[in-house]
């Protein structure tokens, strides 16, 4: 693996952590409702992947314009495991140490959505409150170890796809066309 790939990605990635950690503390100590918010996780996903292709783009340039397809992800694929490491462990601390009481709120917020987002699908009630019975009859809340663990990979994998994306997009024309060594 290339060293240059791997630093500007741990780069990015310590300056994804900061804003992830910035970002949590804001909407945390302001309004923690927020985190229910559906243009919040749009605001992310565009810092994350405006993040991500500078990371990428550095990459190449550091690279002399000369980057494969594995540097380039690789460069994208470190930054967003430490930037969404940072972002759930935060999460976490936050709503299970800090302020438990919020993790309450944001449940009863998450079930509401529910019900709204069936309404919104024109569900009839009973499809609606059988969506509710298994939120409720869920042990597991919004903000356990084990959903956050769900969730930090499911957004990894999810990531990804984007990060494949990109570094397929940077890589050069022809990799068999500019061969380096190593």
């Amino acid at each position: 693996m290339n060293t240059i790939s791997k630093t500007t990605g741990l780069t990015f990635g310590y300056i994804l952590m900061a804003y992830y950690a910035l970002v949590n503390l804001i909407v945390f100590f302001a309004d923690y409702t927020l985190f229910v918010k559906s243009y919040l996780t749009i605001v992310n996903m565009v810092v994350v992947l405006i993040l991500g292709i500078c990371c990428v783009w550095i990459t190449k340039r550091r690279l002399n314009n000369l980057i494969t397809f594995k540097e380039g992800f690789t460069a994208f694929f470190i930054m967003i495991v430490l930037g969404f490491l940072a972002n759930y462990i935060i999460q976490y601390i936050l709503f299970n140490f800090v302020n438990p009481e919020a993790k309450i709120v944001n449940n009863e917020l998450m079930i509401e959505m529910t019900q709204k987002i069936g309404k919104d699908l024109n569900l009839s009630e009973a499809e609606i409150n059988d969506k509710i019975n298994v939120v409720n009859n869920n042990a597991d809340d919004n903000f356990s170890l084990k959903t956050l663990f769900f969730s930090y990979a499911q957004t990894i994998l999810g990531s990804s796809i984007a990060g494949l994306l990109i570094a397929l997009t940077f890589k050069n024309k022809s990799e068999l066309s500019t061969p380096r060594n190593q």
